[in-house]
Protein backbone atom coordinates (compact mmCIF):
# COMPACT_ATOMS: atom_id res chain seq x y z
CA UNK A 1 0.00 0.00 0.00
CA UNK A 2 1.43 3.58 -0.59
CA UNK A 3 0.39 6.15 1.63
CA UNK A 4 -0.43 9.68 0.66
CA UNK A 5 1.68 12.37 2.43
CA UNK A 6 -0.16 14.25 4.64
CA UNK A 7 2.54 16.50 5.72
CA UNK A 8 1.30 16.44 9.55
CA UNK A 9 2.56 14.62 12.15
CA UNK A 10 1.37 11.16 12.77
CA UNK A 11 0.10 9.99 16.74
CA UNK A 12 0.56 6.54 15.06
CA UNK A 13 3.91 5.20 13.69
CA UNK A 14 3.80 6.32 10.13
CA UNK A 15 4.70 2.60 7.98
CA UNK A 16 7.67 2.39 7.09
CA UNK A 17 9.23 -0.77 4.66
CA UNK A 18 10.65 -4.06 6.06
CA UNK A 19 14.34 -5.09 4.78
CA UNK A 20 14.05 -7.04 1.42
CA UNK A 21 14.30 -10.52 2.45
CA UNK A 22 16.50 -12.98 0.70
CA UNK A 23 13.70 -14.79 -0.54
CA UNK A 24 12.01 -11.77 -2.30
CA UNK A 25 15.23 -10.64 -3.92
CA UNK A 26 15.91 -14.42 -5.15
CA UNK A 27 12.60 -14.36 -6.51
CA UNK A 28 13.06 -11.13 -8.32
CA UNK A 29 16.25 -12.02 -10.35
CA UNK A 30 14.97 -15.53 -11.11
CA UNK A 31 12.18 -12.83 -12.95
CA UNK A 32 15.05 -11.03 -14.16
CA UNK A 33 17.06 -14.22 -15.28
CA UNK A 34 14.00 -16.07 -16.95
CA UNK A 35 12.79 -12.99 -18.70
CA UNK A 36 16.32 -12.51 -20.23
CA UNK A 37 17.05 -9.19 -18.65
CA UNK A 38 20.31 -10.15 -17.73
CA UNK A 39 22.72 -11.45 -20.68
CA UNK A 40 26.34 -13.46 -20.14
CA UNK A 41 27.99 -10.76 -19.83
CA UNK A 42 26.31 -9.32 -16.96
CA UNK A 43 28.39 -10.85 -14.19
CA UNK A 44 27.32 -8.35 -11.97
CA UNK A 45 23.59 -6.47 -11.81
CA UNK A 46 22.62 -4.07 -9.43
CA UNK A 47 19.20 -4.40 -8.47
CA UNK A 48 17.09 -1.34 -7.03
CA UNK A 49 13.65 -1.75 -5.72
CA UNK A 50 11.45 1.36 -6.95
CA UNK A 51 8.05 0.35 -5.09
CA UNK A 52 10.44 0.07 -2.10
CA UNK A 53 11.85 3.77 -2.42
CA UNK A 54 8.34 5.40 -3.21
CA UNK A 55 7.19 3.74 0.38
CA UNK A 56 10.09 5.16 2.16
CA UNK A 57 9.77 8.68 0.29
CA UNK A 58 5.66 8.64 1.74
CA UNK A 59 7.03 7.74 5.48
CA UNK A 60 9.34 10.64 5.74
CA UNK A 61 7.04 13.12 3.87
CA UNK A 62 4.69 12.02 6.41
CA UNK A 63 6.60 12.42 9.68
CA UNK A 64 7.45 15.92 8.83
CA UNK A 65 5.42 19.45 8.29
CA UNK A 66 4.38 20.18 4.77
CA UNK A 67 5.99 22.89 4.63
CA UNK A 68 9.61 21.22 5.61
CA UNK A 69 11.94 21.23 2.46
CA UNK A 70 13.79 17.38 1.88
CA UNK A 71 16.34 17.75 -0.15
CA UNK A 72 17.64 13.98 -0.63
CA UNK A 73 21.52 13.73 -0.89
CA UNK A 74 22.93 12.67 -4.42
CA UNK A 75 26.06 11.29 -2.86
CA UNK A 76 24.28 8.27 -2.00
CA UNK A 77 22.51 7.42 -5.29
CA UNK A 78 23.55 9.40 -8.13
CA UNK A 79 21.61 7.24 -10.70
CA UNK A 80 19.19 9.99 -13.21
CA UNK A 81 17.02 7.54 -13.09
CA UNK A 82 16.15 7.23 -9.16
CA UNK A 83 16.63 11.14 -8.95
CA UNK A 84 13.87 11.72 -11.85
CA UNK A 85 11.62 9.56 -9.74
CA UNK A 86 12.59 11.19 -6.43
CA UNK A 87 11.85 14.61 -8.09
CA UNK A 88 8.15 13.30 -9.21
CA UNK A 89 7.29 12.54 -5.97
CA UNK A 90 7.63 15.81 -5.39
CA UNK A 91 11.80 16.31 -3.62
CA UNK A 92 14.75 18.25 -3.73
CA UNK A 93 18.53 17.30 -3.86
CA UNK A 94 21.84 18.34 -1.98
CA UNK A 95 24.52 18.34 -3.91
CA UNK A 96 28.56 18.82 -2.99
CA UNK A 97 29.99 18.91 -6.38
CA UNK A 98 29.56 20.66 -9.67
CA UNK A 99 29.01 16.91 -11.67
CA UNK A 100 26.35 16.29 -8.47
CA UNK A 101 24.71 19.63 -9.57
CA UNK A 102 24.71 18.93 -13.15
CA UNK A 103 22.83 15.74 -12.55
CA UNK A 104 20.28 17.41 -10.29
CA UNK A 105 19.45 19.78 -13.17
CA UNK A 106 19.80 16.57 -15.73
CA UNK A 107 17.11 14.78 -13.54
CA UNK A 108 14.80 18.24 -14.48
CA UNK A 109 15.08 19.84 -10.55
CA UNK A 110 14.12 23.24 -10.41
CA UNK A 111 16.88 25.50 -9.04
CA UNK A 112 14.69 26.37 -6.11
CA UNK A 113 14.64 22.40 -5.60
CA UNK A 114 18.43 22.47 -4.92
CA UNK A 115 20.91 22.85 -2.01
CA UNK A 116 24.79 23.12 -2.72
CA UNK A 117 26.80 22.04 0.13
CA UNK A 118 30.21 21.24 -0.81
CA UNK A 119 33.14 21.98 1.88
CA UNK A 120 35.50 22.90 -1.33
CA UNK A 121 33.20 25.14 -3.52
CA UNK A 122 36.01 27.52 -5.85
CA UNK A 123 34.84 31.14 -6.73
CA UNK A 124 33.68 29.64 -10.21
CA UNK A 125 31.14 27.56 -8.67
CA UNK A 126 30.32 29.68 -6.04
CA UNK A 127 29.44 32.54 -9.03
CA UNK A 128 27.52 29.55 -11.40
CA UNK A 129 25.03 28.71 -8.36
CA UNK A 130 24.86 32.03 -7.45
CA UNK A 131 23.68 33.16 -10.77
CA UNK A 132 21.34 30.46 -10.88
CA UNK A 133 19.78 31.61 -7.41
CA UNK A 134 20.35 28.23 -5.55
CA UNK A 135 20.69 27.51 -2.43
CA UNK A 136 24.18 27.24 -1.02
CA UNK A 137 25.57 26.56 2.31
CA UNK A 138 28.92 27.73 2.87
CA UNK A 139 31.44 26.03 4.70
CA UNK A 140 33.93 27.98 5.91
CA UNK A 141 34.59 31.91 6.60
CA UNK A 142 36.59 32.42 3.86
CA UNK A 143 33.75 31.31 1.81
CA UNK A 144 31.84 33.99 3.16
CA UNK A 145 33.98 36.20 1.97
CA UNK A 146 34.23 35.10 -1.11
CA UNK A 147 30.10 34.95 -1.71
CA UNK A 148 29.85 38.49 -0.46
CA UNK A 149 32.22 39.83 -3.24
CA UNK A 150 29.55 38.06 -5.82
CA UNK A 151 26.12 38.26 -4.35
CA UNK A 152 25.26 41.67 -4.43
CA UNK A 153 27.00 42.27 -7.52
CA UNK A 154 25.45 39.43 -9.22
CA UNK A 155 22.09 40.50 -7.53
CA UNK A 156 21.75 37.10 -6.60
CA UNK A 157 18.31 34.85 -5.34
CA UNK A 158 20.48 32.26 -4.07
CA UNK A 159 19.52 31.60 -0.27
CA UNK A 160 22.80 31.22 1.94
CA UNK A 161 23.57 29.55 4.87
CA UNK A 162 26.30 28.68 6.86
CA UNK A 163 27.17 25.54 8.15
CA UNK A 164 27.83 24.90 12.04
CA UNK A 165 30.20 22.67 13.82
CA UNK A 166 28.81 22.12 17.33
CA UNK A 167 31.52 19.65 18.25
CA UNK A 168 29.32 17.27 19.67
CA UNK A 169 31.78 14.26 18.78
CA UNK A 170 32.21 11.14 17.39
CA UNK A 171 29.83 8.14 16.67
CA UNK A 172 30.06 4.04 16.43
CA UNK A 173 32.48 5.24 13.42
CA UNK A 174 35.08 7.60 13.72
CA UNK A 175 35.07 7.79 9.64
CA UNK A 176 31.48 9.14 9.62
CA UNK A 177 31.65 11.03 12.56
CA UNK A 178 31.79 14.99 11.02
CA UNK A 179 31.22 16.88 13.90
CA UNK A 180 34.28 16.53 15.95
CA UNK A 181 37.33 19.02 16.77
CA UNK A 182 39.19 20.66 14.02
CA UNK A 183 36.52 19.14 11.27
CA UNK A 184 37.02 20.17 7.98
CA UNK A 185 33.07 20.56 7.52
CA UNK A 186 31.58 24.18 9.18
CA UNK A 187 32.57 26.45 11.62
CA UNK A 188 33.46 25.55 15.26
CA UNK A 189 30.27 26.98 16.98
CA UNK A 190 32.66 26.97 20.29
CA UNK A 191 35.36 28.35 18.89
CA UNK A 192 33.87 31.14 17.02
CA UNK A 193 30.20 31.71 18.05
CA UNK A 194 30.56 35.70 18.44
CA UNK A 195 32.48 35.72 15.30
CA UNK A 196 29.30 34.10 13.45
CA UNK A 197 27.01 36.10 15.48
CA UNK A 198 28.82 39.17 13.50
CA UNK A 199 28.70 37.83 10.41
CA UNK A 200 25.03 37.20 10.45
CA UNK A 201 24.94 41.38 11.24
CA UNK A 202 27.54 41.83 8.47
CA UNK A 203 26.10 40.05 5.74
CA UNK A 204 22.32 40.93 4.97
CA UNK A 205 22.19 38.00 2.65
CA UNK A 206 23.00 35.44 5.47
CA UNK A 207 19.70 33.67 6.38
CA UNK A 208 19.98 30.30 7.14
CA UNK A 209 21.75 27.72 9.56
CA UNK A 210 23.00 24.26 8.76
CA UNK A 211 24.07 21.45 10.98
CA UNK A 212 25.40 17.67 10.28
CA UNK A 213 27.38 15.77 12.56
CA UNK A 214 27.00 12.44 10.56
CA UNK A 215 24.23 9.62 9.89
CA UNK A 216 25.56 6.08 10.25
CA UNK A 217 27.12 5.51 13.56
CA UNK A 218 25.24 8.34 15.31
CA UNK A 219 22.73 7.63 18.19
CA UNK A 220 19.31 9.90 18.13
CA UNK A 221 20.75 11.63 21.34
CA UNK A 222 23.64 12.84 19.18
CA UNK A 223 21.50 14.08 16.33
CA UNK A 224 19.54 15.84 18.56
CA UNK A 225 22.40 17.44 20.68
CA UNK A 226 23.76 18.46 17.34
CA UNK A 227 20.81 20.06 16.44
CA UNK A 228 19.72 21.50 19.81
CA UNK A 229 23.38 23.44 19.94
CA UNK A 230 23.13 25.13 17.02
CA UNK A 231 18.87 25.45 17.05
CA UNK A 232 19.92 27.41 20.72
CA UNK A 233 22.22 29.50 18.76
CA UNK A 234 19.65 30.58 16.47
CA UNK A 235 17.42 31.76 19.84
CA UNK A 236 20.44 33.99 20.78
CA UNK A 237 20.33 35.97 16.92
CA UNK A 238 16.13 35.91 17.31
CA UNK A 239 15.82 39.31 18.20
CA UNK A 240 18.30 40.98 15.80
CA UNK A 241 18.72 38.69 12.92
CA UNK A 242 16.13 36.71 10.70
CA UNK A 243 16.47 33.60 10.71
CA UNK A 244 14.44 32.07 7.32
CA UNK A 245 15.80 28.54 7.42
CA UNK A 246 17.51 25.76 9.05
CA UNK A 247 18.71 22.90 7.69
CA UNK A 248 19.34 20.12 9.61
CA UNK A 249 21.60 17.71 7.14
CA UNK A 250 22.31 14.22 7.08
CA UNK A 251 20.32 11.71 8.03
CA UNK A 252 19.32 8.48 10.34
CA UNK A 253 21.58 5.40 10.22
CA UNK A 254 20.15 2.49 7.60
CA UNK A 255 20.00 -0.76 9.00
CA UNK A 256 22.75 -3.40 7.69
CA UNK A 257 21.77 -6.29 10.62
CA UNK A 258 19.24 -8.20 12.22
CA UNK A 259 20.27 -6.46 15.31
CA UNK A 260 20.42 -2.92 13.88
CA UNK A 261 17.95 -1.12 15.31
CA UNK A 262 17.76 2.39 13.51
CA UNK A 263 15.60 5.28 14.24
CA UNK A 264 12.45 6.05 12.23
CA UNK A 265 11.32 9.34 10.47
CA UNK A 266 8.79 9.48 12.88
CA UNK A 267 10.44 8.65 16.10
CA UNK A 268 13.57 11.25 14.78
CA UNK A 269 10.69 14.19 14.35
CA UNK A 270 8.90 13.34 17.10
CA UNK A 271 11.77 13.64 19.15
CA UNK A 272 12.87 16.78 17.04
CA UNK A 273 9.58 18.71 18.00
CA UNK A 274 10.34 18.29 21.66
CA UNK A 275 13.38 19.55 21.67
CA UNK A 276 13.42 22.22 18.88
CA UNK A 277 9.93 23.33 18.71
CA UNK A 278 10.49 26.48 16.61
CA UNK A 279 12.23 24.32 13.62
CA UNK A 280 8.24 23.28 13.27
CA UNK A 281 6.85 26.92 12.83
CA UNK A 282 5.59 27.52 8.96
CA UNK A 283 7.28 30.64 8.79
CA UNK A 284 10.68 28.55 8.53
CA UNK A 285 12.01 26.18 6.11
CA UNK A 286 13.10 23.18 7.88
CA UNK A 287 15.26 21.13 5.34
CA UNK A 288 16.19 17.45 5.69
CA UNK A 289 18.83 15.54 3.33
CA UNK A 290 18.36 12.60 4.26
CA UNK A 291 20.20 9.95 1.93
CA UNK A 292 21.42 6.21 3.14
CA UNK A 293 18.34 5.93 5.29
CA UNK A 294 16.06 6.34 2.01
CA UNK A 295 18.16 3.82 -0.29
CA UNK A 296 19.93 1.88 1.28
CA UNK A 297 17.26 -0.72 2.03
CA UNK A 298 16.19 -0.68 -1.77
CA UNK A 299 19.81 -1.63 -3.76
CA UNK A 300 21.55 -4.92 -3.89
CA UNK A 301 23.88 -6.69 -6.13
CA UNK A 302 23.93 -9.90 -7.52
CA UNK A 303 27.64 -11.20 -8.77
CA UNK A 304 28.43 -14.34 -10.35
CA UNK A 305 30.66 -17.01 -9.26
CA UNK A 306 33.22 -17.42 -11.48
CA UNK A 307 35.76 -19.70 -9.57
CA UNK A 308 34.87 -21.67 -6.09
CA UNK A 309 38.23 -22.34 -4.58
CA UNK A 310 39.17 -25.49 -2.18
CA UNK A 311 41.58 -25.22 0.91
CA UNK A 312 42.51 -27.81 3.08
CA UNK A 313 40.52 -27.05 5.70
CA UNK A 314 37.03 -27.42 4.27
CA UNK A 315 36.96 -23.58 3.91
CA UNK A 316 36.47 -21.98 0.09
CA UNK A 317 36.73 -18.99 -1.15
CA UNK A 318 34.05 -17.86 -3.79
CA UNK A 319 35.90 -15.36 -6.03
CA UNK A 320 32.98 -12.82 -7.52
CA UNK A 321 32.96 -10.02 -10.00
CA UNK A 322 32.22 -7.41 -8.00
CA UNK A 323 34.43 -6.32 -4.51
CA UNK A 324 36.18 -2.89 -3.80
CA UNK A 325 35.33 -1.01 -6.15
CA UNK A 326 31.81 -0.78 -5.61
CA UNK A 327 32.21 -1.71 -1.68
CA UNK A 328 34.62 0.50 -0.78
CA UNK A 329 34.01 1.26 2.75
CA UNK A 330 33.51 -2.73 3.39
CA UNK A 331 36.92 -3.87 2.19
CA UNK A 332 39.03 -0.97 3.77
CA UNK A 333 36.88 -1.40 7.32
CA UNK A 334 35.11 -4.01 7.41
CA UNK A 335 34.90 -3.97 11.37
CA UNK A 336 32.87 -0.95 10.60
CA UNK A 337 30.50 -2.03 7.45
CA UNK A 338 28.70 -4.92 7.12
CA UNK A 339 26.49 -6.68 3.98
CA UNK A 340 24.22 -9.42 4.44
CA UNK A 341 25.19 -11.75 1.86
CA UNK A 342 23.06 -14.89 0.25
CA UNK A 343 23.69 -17.39 -2.98
CA UNK A 344 21.17 -18.39 -5.59
CA UNK A 345 22.04 -21.08 -7.92
CA UNK A 346 22.09 -20.19 -11.86
CA UNK A 347 18.50 -20.18 -12.24
CA UNK A 348 17.96 -17.78 -9.37
CA UNK A 349 16.75 -20.35 -6.99
CA UNK A 350 17.65 -19.77 -3.11
CA UNK A 351 20.56 -21.87 -1.75
CA UNK A 352 20.08 -22.73 1.82
CA UNK A 353 21.35 -25.30 4.11
CA UNK A 354 23.41 -27.10 5.45
CA UNK A 355 25.79 -24.69 5.32
CA UNK A 356 30.09 -24.19 5.37
CA UNK A 357 32.47 -21.19 5.76
CA UNK A 358 33.49 -19.77 2.97
CA UNK A 359 35.46 -16.03 1.94
CA UNK A 360 33.87 -14.12 -0.78
CA UNK A 361 36.72 -12.32 -2.81
CA UNK A 362 36.38 -9.77 -5.52
CA UNK A 363 38.33 -9.25 -8.57
CA UNK A 364 40.30 -6.59 -7.60
CA UNK A 365 44.36 -6.70 -8.05
CA UNK A 366 45.12 -6.27 -4.24
CA UNK A 367 45.01 -8.60 -0.96
CA UNK A 368 42.13 -6.64 0.74
CA UNK A 369 39.56 -7.61 -1.97
CA UNK A 370 36.98 -9.06 0.38
CA UNK A 371 33.55 -8.54 0.90
CA UNK A 372 33.68 -11.22 3.57
CA UNK A 373 35.54 -13.99 5.54
CA UNK A 374 34.72 -16.97 7.41
CA UNK A 375 31.34 -16.28 6.63
CA UNK A 376 28.60 -19.38 6.89
CA UNK A 377 26.79 -20.11 3.20
CA UNK A 378 25.44 -22.93 1.96
CA UNK A 379 27.87 -25.79 1.33
CA UNK A 380 26.28 -26.38 -2.50
CA UNK A 381 28.02 -23.43 -4.20
CA UNK A 382 28.67 -23.94 -7.90
CA UNK A 383 30.49 -21.99 -10.14
CA UNK A 384 28.10 -19.68 -12.14
CA UNK A 385 26.00 -19.28 -8.71
CA UNK A 386 25.20 -15.76 -7.70
CA UNK A 387 25.91 -14.23 -4.42
CA UNK A 388 23.33 -11.50 -3.34
CA UNK A 389 24.60 -8.65 -1.37
CA UNK A 390 22.39 -7.69 0.40
CA UNK A 391 21.34 -3.48 1.49
CA UNK A 392 23.86 -1.75 -1.67
CA UNK A 393 21.33 1.04 -2.44
CA UNK A 394 23.31 3.46 -1.02
CA UNK A 395 27.00 4.81 -1.10
CA UNK A 396 28.37 1.57 -3.19
CA UNK A 397 27.97 1.81 -6.76
CA UNK A 398 27.97 5.58 -6.11
CA UNK A 399 31.50 5.31 -4.73
CA UNK A 400 32.86 3.19 -7.91
CA UNK A 401 36.09 2.90 -8.08
CA UNK A 402 38.36 2.80 -11.52
CA UNK A 403 40.94 0.82 -10.29
CA UNK A 404 41.70 -2.16 -12.98
CA UNK A 405 39.02 -0.47 -15.11
CA UNK A 406 36.51 -3.05 -14.96
CA UNK A 407 33.19 -2.05 -16.46
CA UNK A 408 30.26 -0.54 -14.18
CA UNK A 409 27.70 -3.02 -14.13
CA UNK A 410 24.12 -2.63 -15.91
CA UNK A 411 21.57 -1.17 -12.65
CA UNK A 412 17.86 -2.77 -13.18
CA UNK A 413 14.84 -0.81 -11.44
CA UNK A 414 11.63 -3.02 -10.49
CA UNK A 415 8.69 -2.36 -9.06
CA UNK A 416 5.80 -4.75 -7.22
CA UNK A 417 9.33 -7.69 -6.59
CA UNK A 418 9.73 -7.59 -9.89
CA UNK A 419 6.47 -7.84 -11.61
CA UNK A 420 7.64 -4.66 -13.94
CA UNK A 421 11.21 -4.08 -14.52
CA UNK A 422 13.43 -0.78 -15.90
CA UNK A 423 16.87 -0.24 -17.12
CA UNK A 424 18.43 2.83 -14.88
CA UNK A 425 21.79 2.84 -16.10
CA UNK A 426 23.26 0.13 -19.30
CA UNK A 427 26.24 -1.87 -18.40
CA UNK A 428 29.24 0.34 -19.10
CA UNK A 429 31.42 -0.82 -22.08
CA UNK A 430 35.25 -1.14 -22.90
CA UNK A 431 34.89 1.50 -25.19
CA UNK A 432 33.53 4.02 -22.15
CA UNK A 433 36.78 2.66 -20.49
CA UNK A 434 39.03 3.44 -23.26
CA UNK A 435 36.89 7.45 -23.55
CA UNK A 436 37.71 7.49 -19.77
CA UNK A 437 41.14 7.13 -20.15
CA UNK A 438 41.80 9.09 -23.27
CA UNK A 439 42.96 12.38 -23.92
CA UNK A 440 39.88 13.78 -26.14
CA UNK A 441 41.41 16.52 -26.99
CA UNK A 442 43.58 20.10 -26.33
CA UNK A 443 43.21 22.18 -23.84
Amino acid sequence: MKYQGTGQQLDAPSTYPERLSADVMAATLSRALSGGLICSSDDTVVFYDLSRLDLALDALKRAFPSTAIHAVAVKANPSVEVLKRIRSAGYGVEVASMGELHLALAAGFPVQAIVFDSPVKTSEELEAALKMGIRINANTLGELTRIDKLHTFLKSRSPVGIRINPETGKGVIDVTSVAVQHSKFGISLRECRSVLAAAFSEYPWLTGLHVHIGSQGMSLDQLLDGIAAVYDFSLDLKDHVEITFFDIGGGLSAQYKESDMPAQFDEYATALRCRCPGLFDPDLYLITEFGRSLHANCGWVASRVEYVVEHGDGSATLIIHVGADMFLRKAYRPGDWHHDISVCDTTGQLRTQPHRVYNVAGPLCFAGDYLARGVSLPMSVREGDYVLIHDAGAYTFSMWSMYNSRQFPAILGYEENGETFHLLKERQTTDDIVTFWSTGGTR
